[in-house]
């Protein structure tokens, strides 16, 4: 009686770690949005229900011979942009920002798979009013203002955009990736409700 008694604490126990891990995975899977992260692209986020976001980009240190630019919703296409350019978006899109030397495209979301470039993403003037349209129940911070630099060992400045929005509480934000630490939480819960369950059946 002693043996199944301790028995069926150690199994409570872990079925107790197991589901508190899991619930720390969700909890820091609504907070992985790294304000200066690489190898991503950017979201607009619509927060006055307008149904257009308009953001103007300038090119701050625009390098020659590269060309910058953008893809949108991970379509083929490849839109220049000039040194000062007022561009509009939906809500909800999702907007990988690129430099291009007539050869390749150096983009935000390759920057973490290729070394020889390097891309920096920082956030300012965080929207604190308004509802977002798009994303349906976004609740995340998103921001007015944000500077996007690339880094290549070709040039020796950097290449710089700027990036003001214009309308009411419209802005933009990293896009949500589960981070490591979140996804070794629920998998650390998962495995150990699953021993739990099998010793409990044998």
């Amino acid at each position: 009686m002693e043996k199944f008694m301790k028995r069926s604490v150690k199994k409570s126990f872990a079925i107790v770690a197991g589901c508190l891990l899991i619930f720390a995975a969700f909890l820091s899977v609504g907070t992985a949005h790294a304000l200066t992260t690489a190898g991503t692209p950017i979201i607009a986020i619509d927060g006055d229900n307008d149904s257009n976001v308009t953001v103007d980009v300038f090119s701050v240190a625009l390098t020659s011979p590269y060309v910058y630019g953008y893809f949108v919703n991970a379509g083929p296409t490849f839109y220049a942009l000039g040194a000062l350019s007022t561009v509009t978006f939906d809500g909800g899109d999702l907007i990988d920002f690129a430099l291009y030397d007539y050869t390749r495209y150096y983009t935000l979301s390759g920057d973490s798979a290729d070394a020889s470039y390097s891309v920096t993403m920082t956030f300012g003037n965080q929207v604190t009013a308004g509802s977002p349209a798009n994303p349906a129940g976004w609740s995340s911070p998103y921001y007015y203002n944000a500077n996007i630099t690339w880094t290549l060992s070709s040039v020796i400045n950097t290449n710089e955009l700027a990036l003001n929005f214009r309308n009411g509480n419209d802005g933009l934000a990293p896009v949500s990736v589960p981070e490591p630490l979140s996804l070794i939480l629920l998998g650390s819960g998962l495995v150990g409700v699953g021993l739990a369950g099998r010793r409990f059946k044998g």
